[in-house]
């Protein structure tokens, strides 16, 4: 998914790249054969504007698809560090439970000893 991604973001750059070309350098170039008298300033007039409308369209869906999958990417690397996190949290809770469970073990032990050992003095004090 990760590539797949990488590639939609580089043909949306790419995308970005013709968009400028269309909406910047061709009505320049126009511009230009125009002033060596190359081209007819009425074809010139008619073409610059197309270039520069299809140059806009392009970008808008660039950056549309571009934003789209740059969001996707971020949500889903958002998404496996939460899952990180909450495995994390979900083995050291664990832990704790096994720690918790272990200390309980022992204090029954030191309860049957301590009883053991009252049960003796109290032997001991009555005879």
């Amino acid at each position: 998914m990760r590539a797949a991604s990488l590639l939609g973001v580089l043909l949306a750059l790419g995308a970005l790249a013709v968009a400028a070309l269309l909406a910047v350098y061709v009505p320049l170039k126009l511009l230009s054969m125009v002033s060596e008298r190359k081209l007819d300033s009425l074809a010139a007039g008619i073409f610059a504007p197309l270039s520069i409308a299809a140059g806009s369209v392009i970008a808008f869906f660039a950056i549309g698809v571009g934003y789209k999958l740059v969001a996707e990417e971020l949500e889903g690397e958002r998404v496996s560090e939460d899952a990180a996190r909450r495995r994390e949290l979900e083995e050291r809770l664990t832990a704790y439970r096994a720690r918790q469970r272990a200390m309980l073990e022992e204090l029954d032990e030191v309860r049957k000893l301590l009883e053991e050992i009252r049960d003796l003095l109290k032997e001991g004090v009555g005879a």
